[in-house]
């Protein structure tokens, strides 16, 4: 029988894992959605996407860090955590509903804005999970750390396709 703190431990950490994990999953998805409704070379934008998003997201847990307290920390995440996953299918809708024309008039401002407001908002969500589950959690940072470094990364794909 396990424990229930040791049961609480491993069920953040598996939580975690599948964060991170997902992160991933995301970034290489909407890779491949762009570099089929769009030009080829646009699939790169999601890269740097997910870089902005994960770092706003970060952001907004240290500025507003009274907001971010370890005592409702768990709450904090789970909320979090959903408005990721609901971001996630409303972003994926968005995307798949407009493609990238290339037009040279003004209008091509407003149709950038609105591909990387779509692109970075699940990764802002995310940015801020991970970012709660590193700073505000009551277990080791180093632990959690290193099952954040578990998920698998875009380098260590083993197959020709990612």
């Amino acid at each position: 029988m396990i424990d229930p703190s040791r049961r609480s431990a491993v069920a953040f950490y598996t939580g975690v894992f599948l964060l991170c994990m997902s992160v991933l999953m995301l970034q290489i998805i909407q890779t491949r959605i762009l570099s089929v409704t769009s030009l080829y070379y646009m699939a790169f934008l999601s890269i740097s996407m997910a870089m902005l998003g994960l770092t706003a997201g970060t952001l907004v847990v240290y500025f507003l860090e009274e907001r971010f307290g370890r005592s409702n920390m768990l709450g904090m995440l789970a909320r979090i955590t959903s408005a990721y996953a609901l971001c996630i299918l409303v972003a994926f809708l968005l995307q798949l509903a407009s493609s990238v024309p290339l037009i040279r008039w003004a209008t091509v401002v407003i149709v950038w804005l609105k591909l990387i407001l779509i692109l970075a908002a699940p990764f802002v969500f995310a940015g801020m999970a991970i970012s709660l589950a590193l700073t505000r959690s009551a277990f080791p940072v180093g632990i959690v750390y290193g099952v954040d470094l578990l998920a698998p990364r875009r380098g260590a794909c083993w197959s020709w396709s990612c």
